[in-house]
């Protein structure tokens, strides 16, 4: 998250990277080897990993009858319970003992009342990654049976689902469920985690990281607006100056007094709400004068006696001031002759009857064409 500058303050706000701890025990290594693959994507999700082991609790001599040999010594330092309190979430990783967590990893979550008393843990996020002998040995009841140790700490579960393709492939014999990362082992440890199995690890760390990291930022970030309530609108407008998007709606700016050759704009004609109606005030040139129009062309309807007496006699109207013909306006209306103006009745023909069949199937007789 880019840093943000409150007036002339310098107020830089970041908001740190979520910490996901891995944390696990591993008899043969092969959890060990998921638990590396987990770390890359917790980094690949822009997280910080922190690894730990969970302290072995066996004798040198039940150690060397299980031939556990090298891979029991510790890579990573040791987790204690107060090392949770500084992270925001937690991948456990531990191969099964009948369907649930080893006694080793027992008696570290047993460790754990004093964090639980005072509610350490509460808002914290968890995940299971396991190993089992077999195809069916466990590896959803073992997370299952972490679940409890999850509720009654506050602590959310984060399952992985489906997303990722690996779980759904038939192929072949692998690990892995919508609980968590896993893998065979075989019950002699000769199976080690195959590229399917390594990549749904990957994945496992990925997701659970980015779901981490998007509550802390948001935590973060209401406790910025908290603490500093004018630092996201400084922002803002620092953001939207950038864009360059010009003047806001509604409001005007001058133009320099120094540039002589700006452009000015043209007035926009002004217009009228009548009626509901929206006119556009254009001056528009005058007609002629009524005067100049003979009386004759005034009459737009059909002839009366009147208008006959009328046609009868000359016009003899003259125009109110000369026009010449280069002078005469364009929009003038033209003069109508009077003889134009009379009309004469037309005659009408008397309509003939209908008669004979027609007639007396049809109505009466007196039906006209």
């Amino acid at each position: 998250m880019s840093g943000i500058t409150e007036g002339t303050s310098n107020l830089n706000i970041s908001a740190p990277k979520a910490k996901i701890g891995v944390i696990f025990y591993s008899t043969y290594g092969h959890i060990t080897q998921l638990a590396e693959k987990i770390v890359e994507g917790v980094k690949a999700a822009g997280a910080e990993p922190v690894v730990y082991q969970i302290q072995e609790t066996l004798s040198e001599e039940i150690l060397g009858k299980m031939h556990g040999g090298s891979s029991l010594k510790p890579k990573y330092p040791v987790v204690t319970p107060n090392d949770l309190k500084e992270l925001d979430g937690f991948l456990f990783g531990f191969p099964t003992r009948y369907g649930r967590a080893p006694a080793q990893v027992a008696a570290f979550f047993d460790a754990t009342g004093g964090l639980w008393a005072t509610g350490a843990l509460i808002g914290k996020f968890g995940g299971v990654f396991t190993s089992t002998a077999g195809q069916h040995g466990g590896q959803e009841t073992t997370a299952l049976t972490t679940v409890p140790f999850f509720v009654h700490h506050g602590i959310s579960f984060v399952p992985l689902g489906y997303a990722n393709q690996g779980l759904s492939k038939l192929d072949a014999v692998h690990g892995g469920s919508p609980y968590g990362a896993a893998t065979i082992a075989n019950s002699d440890g000769s199976r080690q985690p195959d590229e399917v199995e390594l990549d749904i690890a990957v994945y496992h760390g990925k997701t659970f990281a980015e779901h981490v990291s998007t509550f802390v930022r948001g935590k973060h970030a209401q406790a910025r607006d908290a603490a500093h309530p004018t630092a996201n609108v400084t922002a803002a407008k620092t953001d939207l100056a950038a864009l360059n998007l010009g003047a806001p709606i509604g409001t005007t700016t001058a133009a320099p007094a120094s540039d002589a050759t700006a452009v000015k704009p043209v007035e926009p004609t002004r217009d009228v709400q009548e009626g509901g109606y929206q006119v556009e005030e254009t001056p528009v040139k005058s007609a002629a004068s009524p005067a100049a129009v003979p009386v004759a062309a005034s009459t737009a309807s059909a002839p009366t006696k009147e208008t006959e007496t009328r046609a009868a006699e000359p016009a003899t109207a003259a125009p109110a001031e000369k026009i010449t013909a280069t002078e005469k306006p364009a929009n003038a209306p033209q003069t109508v002759p009077a003889a134009a103006a009379t009309t004469s009745k037309p005659t009408t023909a008397p309509k003939k009857k209908k008669g004979g069949l027609f007639a007396s199937c049809c109505g009466k007789s007196d039906h006209i064409e």
